[in-house]
Protein backbone atom coordinates (compact mmCIF):
# COMPACT_ATOMS: atom_id res chain seq x y z
CA UNK A 1 0.00 0.00 0.00
CA UNK A 2 1.39 3.42 -0.99
CA UNK A 3 0.75 6.21 1.52
CA UNK A 4 0.75 9.93 0.56
CA UNK A 5 2.18 12.45 3.04
CA UNK A 6 3.05 16.17 2.80
CA UNK A 7 6.42 17.56 1.70
CA UNK A 8 7.85 18.17 5.17
CA UNK A 9 6.77 14.73 6.34
CA UNK A 10 8.25 13.19 3.20
CA UNK A 11 11.60 14.85 3.92
CA UNK A 12 11.54 13.64 7.51
CA UNK A 13 10.59 10.15 6.38
CA UNK A 14 13.52 9.96 3.95
CA UNK A 15 15.80 11.56 6.54
CA UNK A 16 15.06 8.67 8.88
CA UNK A 17 15.29 6.00 6.20
CA UNK A 18 18.23 7.00 3.97
CA UNK A 19 21.86 7.05 5.08
CA UNK A 20 25.09 7.40 3.04
CA UNK A 21 27.88 4.88 3.49
CA UNK A 22 31.30 4.77 1.88
CA UNK A 23 31.43 1.81 -0.48
CA UNK A 24 34.54 0.11 0.91
CA UNK A 25 33.65 0.71 4.58
CA UNK A 26 31.94 -2.71 4.70
CA UNK A 27 33.12 -5.87 2.96
CA UNK A 28 29.56 -7.03 2.28
CA UNK A 29 29.05 -4.02 0.01
CA UNK A 30 31.25 -5.63 -2.61
CA UNK A 31 28.57 -8.31 -3.01
CA UNK A 32 25.60 -6.02 -2.42
CA UNK A 33 26.41 -3.74 -5.36
CA UNK A 34 25.82 -6.66 -7.72
CA UNK A 35 22.09 -6.25 -6.98
CA UNK A 36 22.11 -2.64 -8.24
CA UNK A 37 20.09 -2.03 -11.39
CA UNK A 38 20.02 1.22 -13.35
CA UNK A 39 17.62 2.34 -16.05
CA UNK A 40 18.56 1.92 -19.72
CA UNK A 41 20.32 5.30 -19.79
CA UNK A 42 22.37 4.48 -16.72
CA UNK A 43 23.86 1.14 -17.77
CA UNK A 44 27.35 2.63 -17.87
CA UNK A 45 26.95 3.77 -14.28
CA UNK A 46 25.68 0.35 -13.28
CA UNK A 47 28.67 -1.34 -14.91
CA UNK A 48 31.06 1.09 -13.26
CA UNK A 49 29.63 0.37 -9.82
CA UNK A 50 29.76 -3.40 -10.27
CA UNK A 51 33.12 -3.69 -12.04
CA UNK A 52 35.34 -0.74 -11.15
CA UNK A 53 33.99 1.27 -8.21
CA UNK A 54 35.50 -0.91 -5.46
CA UNK A 55 39.06 -0.49 -6.73
CA UNK A 56 38.52 3.20 -7.56
CA UNK A 57 37.42 3.82 -3.99
CA UNK A 58 40.24 1.75 -2.45
CA UNK A 59 42.88 3.54 -4.53
CA UNK A 60 41.48 6.95 -3.65
CA UNK A 61 40.78 7.95 -7.24
CA UNK A 62 37.09 8.54 -6.57
CA UNK A 63 35.18 8.13 -3.34
CA UNK A 64 31.97 6.19 -3.90
CA UNK A 65 29.01 6.43 -1.52
CA UNK A 66 26.01 4.12 -1.32
CA UNK A 67 22.76 5.64 -0.11
CA UNK A 68 20.97 2.85 1.74
CA UNK A 69 17.53 2.28 3.19
CA UNK A 70 18.42 1.64 6.84
CA UNK A 71 15.39 -0.61 7.38
CA UNK A 72 15.75 -2.90 4.37
CA UNK A 73 19.50 -2.56 3.72
CA UNK A 74 18.80 -1.93 0.03
CA UNK A 75 20.86 0.46 -2.11
CA UNK A 76 18.64 3.38 -3.07
CA UNK A 77 21.20 5.54 -4.89
CA UNK A 78 24.92 5.89 -5.29
CA UNK A 79 27.16 8.85 -6.00
CA UNK A 80 30.85 9.60 -6.37
CA UNK A 81 33.02 12.57 -5.43
CA UNK A 82 36.59 13.52 -6.23
CA UNK A 83 38.78 16.61 -6.05
CA UNK A 84 38.88 18.97 -9.00
CA UNK A 85 40.71 22.07 -10.16
CA UNK A 86 39.54 25.03 -12.21
CA UNK A 87 41.51 28.02 -13.40
CA UNK A 88 41.56 31.25 -15.36
CA UNK A 89 43.88 31.74 -18.28
CA UNK A 90 46.36 34.60 -18.12
CA UNK A 91 44.52 36.26 -20.99
CA UNK A 92 41.02 35.77 -19.56
CA UNK A 93 38.82 38.81 -19.08
CA UNK A 94 37.44 39.62 -15.64
CA UNK A 95 36.06 42.99 -16.67
CA UNK A 96 33.57 44.20 -19.23
CA UNK A 97 35.48 46.54 -21.50
CA UNK A 98 34.33 48.97 -24.15
CA UNK A 99 35.95 48.80 -27.59
CA UNK A 100 38.14 51.78 -26.70
CA UNK A 101 39.22 50.19 -23.41
CA UNK A 102 40.08 46.96 -25.21
CA UNK A 103 42.19 48.96 -27.67
CA UNK A 104 44.07 50.64 -24.81
CA UNK A 105 44.69 47.31 -23.11
CA UNK A 106 45.86 45.70 -26.36
CA UNK A 107 48.25 48.59 -27.02
CA UNK A 108 49.84 48.27 -23.58
CA UNK A 109 50.09 44.47 -23.74
CA UNK A 110 51.55 44.58 -27.26
CA UNK A 111 54.22 46.99 -26.03
CA UNK A 112 55.01 44.60 -23.18
CA UNK A 113 55.24 41.62 -25.56
CA UNK A 114 57.77 43.53 -27.62
CA UNK A 115 59.93 43.94 -24.54
CA UNK A 116 59.03 47.49 -23.57
CA UNK A 117 58.17 48.21 -19.95
CA UNK A 118 58.90 51.93 -20.09
CA UNK A 119 55.75 53.02 -21.93
CA UNK A 120 53.41 55.36 -20.09
CA UNK A 121 49.75 54.37 -19.98
CA UNK A 122 48.88 58.04 -19.49
CA UNK A 123 50.16 58.77 -23.01
CA UNK A 124 47.84 56.07 -24.36
CA UNK A 125 44.91 57.40 -22.35
CA UNK A 126 45.44 60.84 -23.85
CA UNK A 127 44.55 59.41 -27.27
CA UNK A 128 41.08 58.63 -25.92
CA UNK A 129 40.56 61.82 -23.93
CA UNK A 130 36.91 62.79 -24.07
CA UNK A 131 35.78 59.22 -24.85
CA UNK A 132 32.90 58.57 -22.45
CA UNK A 133 33.33 54.81 -22.85
CA UNK A 134 36.75 54.86 -21.18
CA UNK A 135 37.07 54.70 -17.39
CA UNK A 136 40.71 55.71 -16.74
CA UNK A 137 40.94 54.35 -13.18
CA UNK A 138 39.53 50.97 -14.21
CA UNK A 139 41.82 50.61 -17.22
CA UNK A 140 44.89 51.65 -15.16
CA UNK A 141 44.10 48.89 -12.66
CA UNK A 142 43.62 46.28 -15.38
CA UNK A 143 46.81 47.22 -17.21
CA UNK A 144 48.81 47.09 -13.97
CA UNK A 145 47.40 43.64 -13.12
CA UNK A 146 48.10 42.30 -16.61
CA UNK A 147 51.63 43.68 -16.67
CA UNK A 148 52.43 42.05 -13.33
CA UNK A 149 51.11 38.69 -14.55
CA UNK A 150 52.87 38.92 -17.90
CA UNK A 151 56.19 39.87 -16.30
CA UNK A 152 55.88 37.07 -13.75
CA UNK A 153 55.14 34.59 -16.54
CA UNK A 154 58.12 35.84 -18.53
CA UNK A 155 60.50 35.59 -15.57
CA UNK A 156 59.22 32.20 -14.40
CA UNK A 157 61.20 30.06 -16.88
CA UNK A 158 64.39 31.83 -15.79
CA UNK A 159 63.85 31.63 -12.03
CA UNK A 160 61.60 28.63 -11.46
CA UNK A 161 63.17 25.42 -10.18
CA UNK A 162 60.41 23.59 -12.09
CA UNK A 163 61.80 24.88 -15.37
CA UNK A 164 65.37 24.11 -14.38
CA UNK A 165 64.37 20.55 -13.49
CA UNK A 166 62.41 20.04 -16.68
CA UNK A 167 59.01 19.96 -14.94
CA UNK A 168 56.10 20.76 -17.23
CA UNK A 169 54.06 23.56 -15.62
CA UNK A 170 51.10 25.43 -17.08
CA UNK A 171 51.06 29.09 -16.12
CA UNK A 172 47.60 30.46 -15.33
CA UNK A 173 46.20 33.66 -13.87
CA UNK A 174 44.33 32.04 -10.97
CA UNK A 175 43.32 28.59 -9.70
CA UNK A 176 40.15 27.49 -7.90
CA UNK A 177 39.83 24.25 -5.87
CA UNK A 178 36.68 22.27 -6.53
CA UNK A 179 34.77 19.04 -6.02
CA UNK A 180 33.47 16.95 -8.91
CA UNK A 181 30.23 15.01 -8.64
CA UNK A 182 31.45 12.11 -10.75
CA UNK A 183 28.56 9.65 -10.41
CA UNK A 184 24.89 10.06 -9.55
CA UNK A 185 22.56 7.14 -10.19
CA UNK A 186 19.32 5.65 -8.85
CA UNK A 187 18.71 1.96 -8.19
CA UNK A 188 15.60 1.24 -10.26
CA UNK A 189 14.97 -1.93 -8.22
CA UNK A 190 14.23 0.10 -5.10
CA UNK A 191 10.59 0.85 -4.25
CA UNK A 192 9.73 2.97 -1.24
CA UNK A 193 6.63 2.19 0.82
CA UNK A 194 5.70 5.87 0.75
CA UNK A 195 5.19 7.96 -2.37
CA UNK A 196 7.08 11.26 -2.44
CA UNK A 197 6.19 14.30 -4.52
CA UNK A 198 9.75 14.90 -5.74
CA UNK A 199 12.40 12.79 -7.48
CA UNK A 200 14.42 10.65 -5.07
CA UNK A 201 17.62 12.03 -6.63
CA UNK A 202 16.46 15.54 -5.73
CA UNK A 203 16.41 14.56 -2.06
CA UNK A 204 19.69 12.63 -2.31
CA UNK A 205 21.46 15.61 -3.87
CA UNK A 206 20.23 18.34 -1.55
CA UNK A 207 20.14 16.41 1.72
CA UNK A 208 22.98 13.90 1.31
CA UNK A 209 25.41 14.94 -1.44
CA UNK A 210 25.38 18.62 -0.46
CA UNK A 211 25.83 17.72 3.21
CA UNK A 212 28.90 15.67 2.29
CA UNK A 213 30.27 18.44 0.04
CA UNK A 214 29.85 21.05 2.78
CA UNK A 215 31.53 18.72 5.27
CA UNK A 216 34.53 18.39 2.95
CA UNK A 217 34.57 22.15 2.29
CA UNK A 218 34.63 22.84 6.03
CA UNK A 219 37.99 21.06 6.27
CA UNK A 220 39.50 21.72 2.86
CA UNK A 221 39.32 24.87 0.77
CA UNK A 222 36.81 24.29 -2.07
CA UNK A 223 35.04 26.95 -4.10
CA UNK A 224 33.07 25.09 -6.77
CA UNK A 225 31.01 21.94 -7.21
CA UNK A 226 30.78 20.78 -10.80
CA UNK A 227 29.79 17.85 -12.97
CA UNK A 228 29.75 16.56 -16.52
CA UNK A 229 26.19 15.69 -17.54
CA UNK A 230 26.16 12.80 -20.00
CA UNK A 231 24.54 12.99 -23.40
CA UNK A 232 22.26 10.26 -24.70
CA UNK A 233 24.97 8.14 -26.31
CA UNK A 234 25.79 4.65 -25.06
CA UNK A 235 28.27 5.08 -22.19
CA UNK A 236 31.56 3.24 -21.89
CA UNK A 237 31.67 1.28 -18.60
CA UNK A 238 35.30 2.15 -17.80
CA UNK A 239 34.64 5.88 -17.75
CA UNK A 240 35.36 7.20 -14.28
CA UNK A 241 32.82 10.01 -14.45
CA UNK A 242 29.61 9.59 -16.38
CA UNK A 243 26.42 11.11 -15.05
CA UNK A 244 22.93 10.26 -16.12
CA UNK A 245 20.21 10.64 -13.54
CA UNK A 246 17.01 8.98 -14.73
CA UNK A 247 14.99 10.93 -12.18
CA UNK A 248 12.12 11.78 -14.50
CA UNK A 249 9.58 9.71 -16.37
CA UNK A 250 11.05 9.67 -19.83
CA UNK A 251 8.63 9.46 -22.74
CA UNK A 252 9.63 6.57 -24.97
CA UNK A 253 8.13 8.37 -27.97
CA UNK A 254 10.51 11.32 -27.67
CA UNK A 255 13.30 11.78 -30.18
CA UNK A 256 16.78 10.49 -29.38
CA UNK A 257 18.09 14.01 -28.81
CA UNK A 258 15.44 15.02 -26.27
CA UNK A 259 16.73 13.24 -23.12
CA UNK A 260 20.05 15.09 -23.09
CA UNK A 261 18.34 18.46 -22.96
CA UNK A 262 15.91 17.23 -20.31
CA UNK A 263 18.92 16.07 -18.29
CA UNK A 264 20.69 19.42 -18.50
CA UNK A 265 17.49 21.28 -17.61
CA UNK A 266 16.99 18.91 -14.68
CA UNK A 267 20.42 19.76 -13.27
CA UNK A 268 19.86 23.47 -13.86
CA UNK A 269 16.29 23.78 -12.59
CA UNK A 270 16.21 21.20 -9.81
CA UNK A 271 19.85 21.07 -8.68
CA UNK A 272 20.71 24.73 -9.48
CA UNK A 273 23.79 24.12 -11.62
CA UNK A 274 24.75 26.66 -14.26
CA UNK A 275 26.72 26.79 -17.49
CA UNK A 276 30.43 27.43 -17.05
CA UNK A 277 31.44 31.04 -17.68
CA UNK A 278 34.67 33.01 -17.22
CA UNK A 279 36.49 29.99 -15.83
CA UNK A 280 38.20 26.94 -17.34
CA UNK A 281 37.44 23.35 -16.38
CA UNK A 282 39.86 20.48 -16.93
CA UNK A 283 37.75 18.00 -18.87
CA UNK A 284 39.02 14.42 -19.45
CA UNK A 285 38.52 12.76 -22.82
CA UNK A 286 35.82 10.38 -21.62
CA UNK A 287 33.67 13.40 -20.71
CA UNK A 288 34.12 15.20 -24.05
CA UNK A 289 30.50 14.50 -25.14
CA UNK A 290 29.13 15.78 -21.83
CA UNK A 291 27.79 19.13 -20.72
CA UNK A 292 29.86 20.93 -18.08
CA UNK A 293 27.80 22.47 -15.26
CA UNK A 294 28.90 24.28 -12.12
CA UNK A 295 27.79 26.10 -8.97
CA UNK A 296 29.56 27.84 -6.11
CA UNK A 297 29.85 25.80 -2.93
CA UNK A 298 29.28 28.98 -0.94
CA UNK A 299 25.82 29.27 -2.53
CA UNK A 300 24.70 25.68 -1.88
CA UNK A 301 22.70 26.46 1.26
CA UNK A 302 20.84 29.29 -0.47
CA UNK A 303 20.22 27.11 -3.52
CA UNK A 304 19.03 24.26 -1.32
CA UNK A 305 16.40 26.47 0.33
CA UNK A 306 15.24 27.79 -3.05
CA UNK A 307 15.00 24.26 -4.46
CA UNK A 308 12.82 23.03 -1.60
CA UNK A 309 10.59 26.10 -1.78
CA UNK A 310 9.87 25.13 -5.38
CA UNK A 311 8.48 21.83 -4.08
CA UNK A 312 6.66 23.14 -1.07
CA UNK A 313 4.39 25.96 0.07
CA UNK A 314 6.24 25.90 3.38
CA UNK A 315 8.91 28.59 3.76
CA UNK A 316 11.91 26.75 5.20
Amino acid sequence: MVININIQDQREFLGNRLEPEQLTSKEENETLIQTFHASKNGKGLESFLKEYAWEEDLQGNTKIYLVKDVETGEIVFYFGLCAGLLYKEISSEDYKLSNSEKAILDTCIDALKKGSTSFDIEDTLLWYEGDDTVEPDKIRKIVEERIQIKLAAREDPENSMDSKNGVNVKQVSQTFPGIILTHFCKNSNYNSTKKVAFPIGFYVFWEIVVKKVLEIASQLGCQYLYLFAADNTEPVPTQSSFLYSDDWDEDESETDTTPVYKLVEYYKNELKFEDVQDITILKPYYDFPCFSLIQKIGALQEHRNAAWIQHSDVNI
